[in-house]
């Protein structure tokens, strides 16, 4: 009887050790648990994160590469433009000096041309009337008397000989009316004015109306012959191209065309 309540004893005694083996398991099996799952709750929040980085990363990097395809384009635009007009810029600067080479050549001819003309412009310039000598004088005094020497561009001297003849152009298709002082035959100087049609003709009144006239050019210069008569008709033509009169009338004079 003795015996089996030892046995009993002992039996219990077992299971309460096995109980608190268990129960001891069990309670570091649980705080086991919840730390790996902590460590994992934690891993995938690092994996999250470094993918949401990785994930901002990439679109960077994307949009930096499309910036910079972007900017090769660009970049080899603008070369493709350059070597364009550096070939158009060196292509112009070849036909530049191929012009140049033929000006070189020809210049000989063009400035033996340009002398020609500056010669008949002078020679022209003595025919014409003296008001228009005296308006052309700051180009006539332009014309080099010696092409030797070192004198005015050609352009300039060319340019010189089309203002010339531009004046005398311009003077030929009008009415120019010019006060004067001229040299009668007995000596007298006197103030006249005189009226010219064009290059063609001329006529003359002095201030007194005493002496008139009819001008014409010449082989040296304008011709003016003293007709006492014309003194009312040329008067009366002048005053009337002035305004001085109120009535307008045709007035009769022996015009000569040559």
């Amino acid at each position: 009887m003795a015996t089996a309540s030892f046995k009993d004893m002992c039996l219990a005694c077992g299971v309460l050790l096995l109980g608190s083996v268990v129960c001891a398991s069990v309670a570091w099996g649980a705080d086991g648990f919840r730390a790996k799952m902590e460590k994992w709750v934690e891993t995938r929040q690092i994996l999250s994160k470094e993918r949401s980085d990785w994930e901002a990363d990439r679109e960077t990097l994307r949009a930096t590469r499309d910036l910079l395809k972007q900017r090769k384009a660009a970049l080899e635009s603008s070369i493709e433009d350059l070597q364009r007009a550096t070939g158009e810029a060196d292509q112009e600067r070849t036909d530049l000096l191929l012009r140049r080479a033929e000006l070189q050549e020809s210049r000989p001819v063009i400035q033996d041309r340009v002398r020609a003309m500056e010669l008949q412009a002078q020679a022209l310039a003595a025919r014409l009337p003296e008001p228009l000598q005296r308006k052309l004088k700051p180009l006539l005094v332009q014309i080099p008397d010696d092409t030797e020497v070192a004198g005015p561009p050609l352009g300039q001297r060319l340019m010189n000989v089309l203002g010339i003849l531009a004046q005398a152009e311009k003077w030929n298709g009008t009415a120019t009316l010019a006060g004067e002082t001229r040299e009668m035959d007995d000596g007298q100087k006197v103030q006249i004015r005189t009226l010219y049609w064009g290059l063609g003709q001329a006529i003359y009144v002095d201030a007194l109306g005493k002496r008139a006239g009819l001008g014409r050019p010449g082989a040296v210069g304008w011709e003016f012959s003293v007709q006492p008569e014309l003194v009312d008709e040329a008067r009366l033509l002048i005053d009337i191209y002035e305004g001085n009169v109120d009535t307008i009338e045709f007035v009769r004079l022996p015009i000569e065309i040559r």
